[in-house]
């Protein structure tokens, strides 16, 4: 490639960054002042229903957030989970439903410490807050799936909500829950696992709705506006993508040649 088609491409990916961070930054701005409407997740709306149902049955509900860690790339997933589990675990304060958390790796417990006590702290119930309700299974992909199934089974829950990243324990956790009656709700962004949970759940994340779970439910102004920005600068790739493939089948198959038109 030539230094002045190297340039060119150069130019052209500085203009895409640009273009998506100015994005950003416009909607992170307006979200303070209108912010745009978020079509409903039935799964998020469902999880009200499922803290309302342990609460009449007496019963715990189990949440899990997968396999994923502090380290590793998934976090974004857990970070996911972890704002789910701070909304649904302020609902069981104010229910007085038992919720118990069971994680998987170890560097997460201290978030999700902090996460559960402060939202009973929101709920006005610190008091009710229970530590043992934490409870490690251990770091290892099925002795952890079978405990969390042990779990669903022994005590008998009322609803089981897994959010985050899950591998091949995914049917494992979908078909205890749908076979000991309990409602549940789960979502991954791990495409690989989600027929799975459309299958298996009562009600379904799909990729990202998962996402998005943490400005739908906080409606917090800097969240939403992330996520509309981030909705614009996915149409604009899109178009890009188009006129691309326009331009190509133009014969335009590399940028010089745009320029040479």
């Amino acid at each position: 490639m030539s230094v002045i088609n190297e340039g060119l491409v150069a130019s052209f990916v500085l203009l895409i960054v640009v273009l998506a961070e100015g994005l950003l930054a416009l909607f992170l701005t307006r979200a303070g002042k209108a912010q745009p409407t978020i079509r409903k997740i039935a799964g998020l709306e469902a999880i009200e229903e499922a803290v309302g149902r342990a609460t009449e049955m007496g019963k715990p509900i189990a949440y899990t957030t997968g396999l994923g860690g502090i380290r590793d790339q998934y976090i974004y997933q857990t970070i996911a989970g972890l704002n789910i589990l701070g909304y649904t675990a302020e609902l069981a304060a104010k229910y007085g439903a038992k919720l118990v958390y069971l994680p998987y790796d170890p560097t997460i417990m201290p978030m999700a410490v902090d996460v559960v006590e402060q939202s009973y702290i929101r709920a006005g119930k610190p008091e009710d807050y229970d530590q043992e309700n934490i409870m490690y299974l251990g770091g290892d992909q099925f002795p952890w799936a079978f405990g969390v199934l042990g779990f669903t089974f022994r005590e008998q829950t009322a609803a089981n909500i897994h959010m985050g990243p899950f591998w091949a324990e995914s049917l494992i956790l979908a078909e205890a829950a749908f076979y000991s009656g309990a409602i549940q709700i789960a979502g991954t962004a791990n495409y690989h696992q989600i027929h799975f949970f459309v299958v298996a759940a009562d009600y379904a994340l799909i990729g990202e709705e998962l996402m998005a779970a943490g400005a739908y439910l906080s409606k917090d102004p800097t969240q939403i506006g992330t996520l509309w920005g981030a909705d614009w600068a996915k149409f604009t790739t899109i178009a890009l993508i188009v006129v691309g493939a326009i331009l190509t089948a133009a014969g335009v198959s590399t940028i010089s040649d745009f320029f040479t038109l």
